[in-house]
C-alpha cells in the first residue's frame, strides 16, 4: 500500500508538489527542451525552498537519514547541526538549495541562519528530534560541547573505533553495502588493537522506527550467555536447529549462536503489516505487539492508519476471495480511521491543478495527486486565454468556478480528471459565447457571463461526472498590450467627458438648491408671521370670551346674591307675621277688641277722594311721605 499521498486530500488548495512531482511535471510539459528547470515552475526569481515545500513522507524521510553521506551533513558545522538538530539529506544542484531535516520546519530565523552559513537556498523539511540525534550518532559527529567548529575536525580511526556495537547493528541495517563493508573493516581493526569489549552488547534502539527495537541482550559472557526479562532471542545450534529463548534467562554459549529479536509495536492508530515466509500477509491494528521471529515472519512493519476527516472519502480495490482475477471496489467515508486489509490497496488520483508562481490559475496535468476525496463544496480559478471576438480582438476571460463533488460512483466511471473536464467545458462555452459577439457587444454583455446558463457544457459535463456547479463568477478580462492601450485610453476619454458632466450638474445643482433656500426661506417667514397674526386674534378672542365669562358669573353672583337676600327678608316678615298672629290671636282670647286696637294707632295711608274737580282725581300718601312732608298731612285733614 502507498502512502506517499495519503496526508492529502482532493482539495484543489492543496497543491503544494514535491520534489518528484515538480520534475516529472517539467518533464511532461517540456520534453524537449533540457533547458527548463524547478524555477520555471516555482516562480520567475524565486526558488522552490520559498514557494514549494516538498511533503515527503515520515518513511522517506527515515530512509534518507538512515542513507545520507557525511559529506553531505559535514558541510554545516556540527555544533550548528547539534544546536539546532538539523540534518542536510538532499543538495539540488539545478536550484542551488539545500533540503535539510529539522524539527521546527516553519523557523523562517533558522531558515535563513542555515541560508546564511551555506550561502544557498534553504528548505526545511519536519522530521523528528530522535530521528536527527541518531543521525548525527550514527556519522560520529561531535556535540556542541565537545568541538567549537566541527568542520576544522578530522575523523580517523580513533574516532571510528569509538563506535558501538549499537552502532554497528545500526549501519548494518540502514547503511548501504558498501558502507558497511568499510565501517566492519574499520571496526575489526580498532577491536583488534584494543581487545573485546565486554560491555558492548549493550540494549540498543532504533530511533528510526519508535515502533520497532531491536532488544539486545545484556551481553556474551566467557561461558554463559544473559538474556533479561522481556527480551527474546533465538538460538541457532551448529545443525542449523532454532530455538526461542525467552528472558529472564541465562544459557550455555557452548557453540550457539544468538540472534535478538526485534519487537514490533502499534500504536492506537497505526497497524503492523506481518508478510510470513509462506508468502501470506496478515495486518494487525493497533493497540497491538509482536515479535519478528526469522523462523515464520519475512517482515514486519509498522504502518500509519489512514486518517479520514468528515466529508472525506477513499476508494479502496481488493480482489475477491472467490474470484481472485476480479476485483471489488468500496468507498469509505469519514470520519474515520482505515486500517487497509491484507490484498487492498487506494486509488491514487492525478488532477489538474496551479502549480502557482508566474503561472498563476494556469492547470498543468498530474500536478494534484492525492487519496482522499474532498466532498466539501470546493472553486477553483480558470483562465481561459486567446479567446477571439467576432471582430477577432484577443482577450483572456478570467472565471471562478464554484463545484462539489455529488456521485463519488459516477465519476470514477466516467472521468479521471474532473478538474480537466471543467477546464475544457468552461473553455468551450466561453469561446463560444465571445465568438458572437464584437468587442464592444462583448463588454456590454459581460454581465451574462455570471449567469450558469451561460456554461451549458459545463454544467452537462459537471452532472455527467458526478458533480455540481453550484455558481460559476465572472472575474474581468484582459486584452493584448495594444487592445488593452486603446480600451484605456477610449476609457479615459469617456471618464473626463463623465466627470466634466458630473461637474457641470454639480452646479447647477448647487445653483438650484441656492434658490431652493432662499425660497423656503421665503415661505417659512410668511408661514411664521402669518401664524404670530393668527395667534394674536386666537389670543384677543380668548381674552373677551374669559371678559363675557367672567361678567356672566358676577352676574350670576348679585342675582343669587338678591335671591338670597329676598329669601331672608320674606323669611324674617312671615316670622315677624307669624309672631303678630299669634299675639293678635293670644289679644283675641283674652277678650280684646282687634278692630280698635288695630286702628288706634296712625293711618299708614291715607285714601282721598275729591270731587270738586271736573275729573276726579285719586291721591295716595303713604305714612312715610306724610311724615317726611307735613304740608301733604295738613292738605289731607
Amino acid at each position: 500500500m502507498d502512502y506517499r499521498y495519503s496526508s492529502r486530500s482532493g482539495s484543489l488548495q492543496q497543491s503544494d508538489w514535491s520534489e518528484d512531482q515538480v520534475l516529472d511535471t517539467l518533464n511532461e510539459a517540456s520534453p524537449g527542451n533540457t533547458s527548463t528547470n524547478v524555477a520555471d515552475i516555482a516562480g520567475p526569481g524565486g526558488s522552490v525552498s520559498r514557494r514549494i515545500r516538498p511533503s515527503f513522507p515520515d518513511s522517506e524521510i527515515r530512509r534518507r537519514l538512515r542513507t545520507v553521506p557525511k559529506s553531505l551533513v559535514c558541510v554545516l558545522p556540527a555544533s550548528v547541526l547539534w544546536e539546532h538538530r538539523v540534518v542536510p539529506i538532499i543538495f539540488d544542484q539545478i536550484e542551488d538549495t539545500y533540503y535539510i531535516v529539522a524539527q521546527d520546519a516553519d523557523d523562517i530565523a533558522l531558515m535563513d541562519k542555515l541560508s546564511f552559513l551555506l550561502a544557498k537556498n534553504v528548505v526545511l523539511v519536519p522530521g523528528h528530534a530522535d530521528h536527527i540525534v541518531q543521525t548525527l550518532v550514527r556519522l560520529n559527529l561531535k556535540s556542541a560541547s565537545e568541538s567549537a567548529d566541527s568542520m576544522l575536525s578530522e575523523f580517523t580511526d580513533t574516532s571510528v573505533s569509538s563506535m558501538s556495537a549499537d552502532d554497528d547493528e545500526f549501519l548494518s541495517d540502514v547503511a548501504p553495502a558498501s558502507e558497511r563493508v568499510r565501517h566492519s573493516a574499520k571496526r575489526s581493526r580498532a577491536e583488534f588493537r584494543r581487545g573485546p569489549n565486554p560491555e558492548s552488547n549493550v540494549r540498543g534502539y532504533d530511533l528510526y522506527s519508535s515502533n520497532s527495537t531491536v532488544r539486545k541482550t545484556r551481553g556474551r559472557g566467557m561461558l554463559y550467555y544473559t538474556i533479561d526479562d522481556g527480551e527474546r532471542v533465538l538460538r541457532t545450534s551448529l545443525s542449523g536447529e532454532r530455538d526461542l529463548l525467552v528472558g529472564p534467562r541465562r544459557v550455555w554459549i557452548g557453540r550457539n549462536r544468538f540472534e535478538a529479536l526485534t519487537h514490533h509495536v502499534a500504536h492506537p492508530g497505526q497497524f503492523l503489516i506481518v508478510r510470513f515466509l509462506d508468502g501470506s500477509q496478515q495486518h494487525l491494528p493497533g493497540p497491538a505487539e509482536l515479535w519478528e521471529d526469522p523462523r515464520v515472519h519475512e517482515s514486519i512493519s509498522t504502518e500509519d492508519c489512514l486518517q479520514l476527516a468528515a466529508r472525506e472519502a477513499v476508494v479502496v480495490y481488493s480482489r475477491k476471495s472467490e474470484m481472485p482475477s476480479e476485483t471489488d471496489r468500496r468507498l469509505v467515508h469519514g470520519p474515520a480511521m482505515f486500517t487497509p486489509q491484507p490484498g487492498e490497496w487506494l486509488h491514487s488520483f492525478s488532477w489538474h491543478a496551479s502549480p502557482g508562481g508566474h503561472l498563476g490559475v494556469q492547470k498543468i496535468p498530474n500536478s494534484l495527486r492525492f487519496q482522499k476525496l474532498w466532498l466539501m463544496p470546493d472553486q477553483m480559478y480558470h483562465d481561459v486565454p486567446d479567446v477571439r471576438t467576432s471582430d477577432n480582438a484577443v482577450i483572456v476571460i478570467r472565471l471562478m468556478v464554484f463545484f462539489e463533488l455529488i456521485h463519488i460512483e459516477r465519476m470514477l466511471d466516467s472521468t479521471r480528471d474532473p478538474i480537466g473536464d471543467f477546464v475544457n467545458a468552461a473553455t468551450a462555452d466561453v469561446v463560444e459565447f465571445t465568438g458572437r459577439l464584437s468587442f464592444e457587444e462583448f463588454k456590454q454583455a459581460t454581465g451574462r457571463l455570471n449567469d450558469p446558463g451561460t456554461y451549458r457544457t459545463l454544467l452537462s459535463r459537471a452532472e455527467q461526472i458526478g458533480y455540481r456547479v453550484n455558481n460559476v463568477v465572472y472575474r474581468g478580462y484582459g486584452a493584448a498590450e495594444s487592445l488593452q492601450k486603446m480600451h484605456d485610453q477610449a476609457i479615459e476619454a469617456r471618464t473626463r467627458l463623465q466627470l466634466d458632466r458630473a461637474t457641470e450638474e454639480q452646479t447647477q445643482d448647487l445653483e438650484n438648491y441656492r434658490l431652493q433656500s432662499q425660497l423656503s426661506r421665503a415661505s417659512m417667514r410668511r408661514q411664521e408671521q402669518s401664524s404670530e397674526v393668527q395667534h394674536a386674534i386666537e389670543m384677543d378672542q380668548k381674552k373677551r370670551v374669559a371678559d363675557l365669562e367672567h361678567a356672566e358669573r358676577q352676574r350670576e353672583f348679585e342675582r343669587r346674591k338678591r335671591e338670597a337676600t329676598d329669601q331672608q327678608r320674606e323669611a324674617a316678615m312671615q316670622r315677624v307675621n307669624q309672631i303678630q298672629q299669634q299675639h293678635l290671636v293670644s289679644l283675641k282670647q283674652m277678650g280684646v277688641d282687634l278692630t280698635a286696637y288695630l286702628t288706634q294707632n296712625r293711618a299708614d295711608q291715607v285714601i282721598e277722594l275729591r270731587g270738586q274737580a271736573t275729573s276726579p282725581q285719586l291721591h295716595l300718601s303713604s305714612r312715610s311721605t306724610e311724615q317726611s312732608s307735613p304740608n301733604a298731612e295738613s292738605e289731607a285733614d
